[in-house]
């Protein structure tokens, strides 16, 4: 038996991204994957999994952007969101200093790590 791919969501930004995983597990780490397509743009996204989905049990979701460009400098694999901020809530970090881990017990700051990988896995090559 063959599995089909996830349902695929596009959101309209890298923000809305954010905002989704941060609000959708509030007390459990996140993971944003980055992947480079055929035509050369790249993807971001998030994966939820929704219990129950019929037979199989689970419905795999990706959520994700489709950028022209890499949004993120060489080496920043973290991303830092503020919530106290109205403008600029998203920076990208080389690596944590010990300000942002003062910060971050407060959960008014969140780190979510950019994964990148190689090539897209076939769960996310055929998005319904």
């Amino acid at each position: 038996m063959e599995l089909p791919s996830a349902y695929g969501i596009e959101l309209s930004s890298f923000i809305d991204l954010v905002r989704l995983i941060t609000s959708s597990s509030p007390d459990r780490p996140s993971t944003i994957f980055k992947w480079k397509t055929t035509d050369d743009t790249y993807n971001y996204g998030s994966f939820a999994i929704f219990p129950g989905y019929f037979d199989y049990r689970a419905l795999p979701v990706l959520f994700y952007i489709t950028v022209e460009s890499e949004l993120e400098n060489e080496g920043q694999g973290l991303v830092r969101y503020d919530l106290q901020k109205s403008d600029d809530q998203i920076t990208f970090l080389k690596f944590l200093k010990e300000q942002d881990l003062e910060n971050a017990h407060t959960g008014l700051i969140r780190f979510i790590p950019i994964i990148n990988l190689k090539s897209a896995p076939t769960i996310f090559t055929d998005l319904a």
